[in-house]
C-alpha cells in the first residue's frame, strides 16, 4: 500500500499541503481531483521524493520513505509521469524508453531490457523507434512517457493529467493499455485528472483537494460525477 499519513509542504515560508491523509491499495486505481492550484501536482511530486515533506509521513509497502531520495524511490516500485510527460525531445522514442532502466538498480527483476508488454501496450513505442520524441503529437508522446514509466516495473504508477491536449480516441487506448497495466501487472494507479469522464471510468476511489486540503473522498462508483463537478468550475 502506499499511505500519506498528515503530509505538508511548502514553498519556502508559503505552505501549500495541509495534514494530507490518503491511501492506494495494491493494483488500486485512485483518482485526485480539483482546480488547478490546490496543490495536486506538489502532491504527487511529495511522493515521488522531487519536493521535500515538510510534516507527515509517506509509507511505500509499510516502509517509511518520507527522507528516501527519488532514485531510491523509483528503485522501491514507484513510477512518475509528470504533467507536460518529462521526454527527452531531441532523443529518439527508443533512446526515451532506455532512459528509464537505471531505475531497476540492483532489483532482482532488473534485467536491461525493455519489457515487451510495453510494445504491446503501446505499438506507437515499436513502430516510431527511431524517430525523435519530440516530434511526435501529443497522445503519442504521453504513450511513450507512460510506456517509459513501466519500463522499470513500477507497484505504483503516478500519472499527472495524462488527457491533457490528447483526441478521444487516444485517451480510449491509454485507458486500456492501464486498465491492462493494472489486471495483468498489479500496478496500482494514481492519478491527477480533470476529465472526469476518464476519471471516473477507470478509477475505484477518488479524493477532492481544496487550497492544500482533502475535503471529500469517495468510491467513483457510489458517486456521479455531478456531485464533483463544483469542485472543478472557476
Amino acid at each position: 500500500m502506499l499511505k500519506l499519513e498528515n503530509v505538508s509542504a511548502a514553498y519556502g515560508q508559503s505552505p501549500v499541503l495541509f495534514g494530507i491523509d490518503l491511501e492506494v491499495g495494491d493494483a488500486e486505481a485512485v483518482t485526485l481531483i480539483g482546480r488547478n492550484g490546490v496543490g495536486k501536482t506538489t502532491l504527487l511530486r511529495a511522493v515521488m521524493g522531487l519536493h521535500p515533506v515538510s510534516g507527515g509521513d509517506v509509507r511505500l509497502g509499510g516502509a517509511g520513505v518520507t527522507r528516501t531520495p527519488a532514485f531510491g524511490r523509483a528503485r522501491a516500485g514507484l513510477a512518475y509521469v509528470p504533467q507536460g510527460r518529462g521526454l527527452f525531445p531531441h532523443l529518439t522514442v527508443h533512446e526515451n524508453l532506455l532512459m528509464g532502466l537505471p531505475a531497476l538498480g540492483g532489483r532482482a527483476d532488473a534485467r536491461r531490457e525493455i519489457p515487451d508488454l510495453v510494445y504491446d501496450l503501446f505499438p506507437i513505442c515499436r513502430d516510431m523507434a527511431g524517430r525523435k520524441a519530440g516530434n511526435l503529437s501529443g497522445g503519442q508522446q504521453q504513450q511513450v512517457a507512460i510506456g517509459r514509466a513501466l519500463t522499470t516495473r513500477p507497484r505504483y504508477l503516478l500519472l499527472d493529467e495524462p488527457t491533457e491536449g490528447i483526441q478521444p480516441s487516444i485517451v480510449q487506448e491509454i485507458e486500456e493499455a492501464l486498465t491492462r497495466v493494472r489486471r495483468e501487472l498489479r500496478v496500482a494507479v494514481l492519478l491527477v485528472e480533470q476529465y472526469l469522464d476518464f476519471a471516473w471510468a477507470f478509477a475505484d476511489r477518488y479524493y477532492v483537494m481544496q487550497k492544500g486540503q482533502v475535503v471529500e473522498s469517495g468510491l467513483t462508483a457510489d458517486t456521479p460525477q455531478q456531485a464533483v463537478q463544483r469542485y472543478l468550475g472557476v
